[in-house]
């Protein structure tokens, strides 16, 4: 690196030469020598760290970031260019956050539980996550930081994170369908999403589901009466589209609102679902699809499509797939924590990019408090 210090000096003599300000400059010229070079010698590595050291506390954000972004993969960066990277703006941090190999796992926790959504999501998207980092993230209570962490491949999702984030993703479609977009979790445990699955996926839920037979999550209930097996024989020979809703209500133990809504799903599907748990007949099945979801009965093929989703999926996968989409597992109160840091504006989804954030400063007696 010696040789090509050269240069490096000369910018550094026309400093604000002819008013031009030449930091910004030495600065990136600086590390890109450093990255570039395979091999540095103990002395090379001291003169970056003192010219850098100098140029960070001078330039502007662009510049620092821009710095972070090249030093983030070099494991040889000098570790106090890295403290100082890593104490800066979150627009600076979150690439050191996300790639550094030897980041202080101490400050990811921190900022998994703690940051705001720039540097949490930096954490979430670590090639390196571990099962810790998985669970504190998890908790997390920005949206983006959750899709970062679901769209993360290296994140091994076990049963409790997984559980907690498809909770976090009934109420949150983006989540959802990023949820959904991975082949390798279990499509089973993704039942409570399935009103936002494609048609592919939604068929290889139920499969995973029948896969279960004789370990459903929920049982199937008999018709909780004689008389409620009576009420949806009578709706759907009423042509009585309320009245089969509330039939399967009173059949299947369902809050009516639940039922409402789930009959009244613009794919058919929960309709069709709720009719095979309650034991309908096939007949009964046609019948109250034509009563309940005439737009859809206008579509000869996709009405035969869901005839033949009702012929071929079991009563209990049907009973697991309603109970799944009606009454999701009570989500536990969330403590929404004040974040340390407070990223300006309102970030992207998963996968964009994010505007800058700024630091607020916080007395380590108060942050103390929060964590207390």
């Amino acid at each position: 690196m010696t040789p090509n210090l050269l240069p490096v000096e000369a910018l550094e003599r026309l400093d604000r030469q002819d008013g031009v300000d030449t930091r910004p400059i030495l600065v990136r010229v600086l590390t890109d020598l450093f990255v570039q070079q395979p091999e540095h010698s103990r002395e090379d590595i001291a003169r970056y760290e003192e010219l850098v050291g100098k140029l960070l506390d001078v330039v502007d954000i662009e510049s620092r970031a821009a710095v972070a972004r090249k030093l983030a993969p070099d494991s040889r960066a000098p570790r106090s260019v890295i403290d100082r990277l890593l104490a800066d703006d979150a627009a600076v941090s979150a690439p050191i956050l996300a790639r550094f190999g030897d980041a202080p796992k101490g400050r990811l926790l921190a900022l998994a539980l703690d940051g705001g959504p720039v540097e949490a999501s930096a954490v979430a998207s670590r090639a390196d996550i571990d099962d810790e980092l998985i669970r504190t993230l998890v908790h997390h209570p920005d949206d983006l930081v959750l899709e970062t962490l679901a769209a993360n491949d290296a994140a091994r999702l076990a049963d409790g994170p997984l559980r907690t984030l498809v909770e976090r993703a009934i109420d949150a479609p983006a989540l959802a369908a990023t949820l959904l977009r991975r082949m390798d979790l279990d499509p089973a445990a993704l039942a409570p999403l399935y009103r936002f699955a494609e048609p592919a996926r939604r068929s290889a839920i139920r499969a995973a589901l029948s896969a279960r037979a004789g370990r459903f999550s929920t049982p199937v209930r008999p018709a909780r009466s004689k008389d409620a097996r009576t009420l949806l024989d009578t709706a759907v020979g009423a042509d009585d589209p309320s009245g089969i809703a509330e039939a399967l209500a009173e059949t299947l133990d369902l809050k009516p609102d639940d039922a409402a809504r789930l009959a009244t799903d613009p794919s058919g599907e929960p309709f069709v679902m709720m009719l095979r748990a309650a034991g309908a007949s096939d007949e009964q099945i046609v019948r109250a699809m034509l009563i309940g979801q005439p737009e859809i009965a206008r579509s000869v093929q996709r009405f035969f499509e869901l005839v033949e989703i009702a012929e071929t999926t079991p009563r209990g996968v049907a009973a697991e797939l309603v109970y799944a989409l009606a009454r999701p597992a009570p989500r536990p109160a969330q403590v929404r924590r004040e974040p340390v840091f407070e990223p300006l504006g309102v970030p992207e989804r998963a996968g964009a990019a994010r505007p800058a954030a700024t630091r607020r400063p916080v007395e380590r007696q108060d942050a103390a408090r929060r964590r207390g």
